[in-house]
């Protein structure tokens, strides 16, 4: 069974979609996953620059936002700006998770800004390789009739 998880930022142009892309390219083995945004934008110039410079073309991706994705049920929402944490819409039975990084648009200089797109991607792919590999681990600790153990008893220390 594989874990479905919905990243969320305002527009699902930089943050969301570099997420969804790193956690589909690292472990689609384990992830079913999307993103979206608050409200639709268009996915930014420098995001599928520096996803093609790691190999993920997102050239022509359409952007999504939270009224495409709500009936989807989710195991885990991650928003990754304060707008997508403070008007994240309930997903019920989903574990919401909040990732504050850093924004790359707060400046206008060309070569600066692609700098910080590229740091962003990095940033987003050690969290997203760190919570792949929690998330897979907890998944391994099933009960003898295949049952994920609830967090009560993933906390509970066995001899």
């Amino acid at each position: 069974m594989k874990l479905r998880v919905l990243f969320l930022c305002a527009d699902n142009g930089v943050q969301s979609l570099i997420a969804e892309s790193l956690l589909k390219a690292a472990d689609s083995e384990h992830f079913e996953v999307t993103s979206a945004g608050i409200e639709r934008g268009e996915t930014h110039p420098l995001t599928i620059e520096v996803m093609r410079e790691i190999n993920i073309d997102l050239q022509g991706r359409a952007t999504k936002i939270t009224k495409d994705v709500l009936d989807s049920g989710f195991d885990f929402v991650i928003t990754l700006c304060g707008r997508a944490r403070f008007e994240c819409p309930e997903f019920p039975g989903a574990e919401r998770v909040h990732w504050e990084l850093d924004d790359p648009l707060t400046t206008r200089d060309h070569e600066k800004q692609k700098r910080l797109f590229q740091s962003l991607r990095d940033q987003i792919a050690q969290r997203v390789r760190l919570f792949a590999l929690v998330q897979v681990r907890f998944t391994r600790e099933m009960t003898p009739d295949h049952q994920l153990l609830s967090r009560s008893q993933r906390d509970v220390v066995h001899p």
